[in-house]
């Protein structure tokens, strides 16, 4: 946004401009320690996603060859490298529970992997709800097999994460990325055959797509689209 003197006075997500608009057609903006304090956020952001960056991108250069090739091993030592980087880089932690539980089959190296991603998950709560869904998936997801993993660790996971998520989002809440938080979680109380239960959170997250505005944007600008009821069936 330029102010009368042709000078940037901000720059930022339209959603915030109901509070800064009127400030800088008034003069008060430019000069004051709100204006300095969003600079200053937004300077910090667009360093943090660069150096991200600045790590991620040679990892993932080293690991989508790995991928391609089914080199599980490759894989593995590129996420490790990454972890070592970036060890709370959602991605990376994905990735690399994923390579070691389902690619190689390591139990034991992956099952302990596992449960620290779930504590990590559970710790982070309202920061990471998207982590305790990510481990929900892959223990849960029902693309993939799940046979070779001891039932008894996998179901008490489960229960930690979906209690976890219930309790931060519960069914009575509004959101509507329930339509996200809810499939894996219904798909946990299925595998425990608690089937009506699981009926009735996706009757939720469908629900939770019946609102009028089809995107919303997150505090760090992240624009989150929902996807219709039938393409969520699919």
């Amino acid at each position: 946004m330029v102010d009368r003197d042709g000078h940037i006075a901000f720059i930022g997500h339209p959603s915030e401009l109901d509070d800064v608009l009127p400030k800088v057609l008034n003069g008060s903006w430019r000069s004051s320690d709100e204006a300095k304090a969003v600079d200053i956020g937004r300077i910090a952001s667009n360093q943090r996603t660069a150096r991200k960056i600045s790590v991620t991108k040679p990892i993932y250069a080293k690991l989508q060859p790995a991928m391609q090739a089914e080199d599980w091993t490759a894989a593995l030592s590129a996420m490790e490298e990454g972890l070592a980087l970036m060890p709370d880089y959602i991605g990376f932690r994905e990735t690399h529970v994923d390579l070691l539980l389902h690619k190689l089959r390591d139990m034991q190296t992956g099952l302990p992997a596992m449960r620290q991603l779930v504590e990590d998950a559970i710790d982070k709560k309202f920061e990471a709800v998207s982590w305790m869904v990510m481990a929900l998936n892959q223990l849960f997801d029902p693309t993939t097999d799940n046979s070779h993993l001891p039932s008894a660790e996998r179901f008490a996971m489960g229960k930690e994460l979906s209690d976890q998520i219930l309790t931060l989002s519960p069914p009575q809440s509004d959101g509507p990325l329930k339509f996200i938080w809810y499939v894996p979680l219904a798909q946990s109380y299925f595998e425990c055959g608690k089937n009506v239960r699981a009926i009735e959170l996706i009757e939720v997250a469908l629900k939770s797509l019946d609102f009028r505005e089809p995107c919303r944007t997150t505090s760090n600008g992240t624009t989150l689209i929902a996807p219709s009821p039938g393409q969520l069936h699919r």
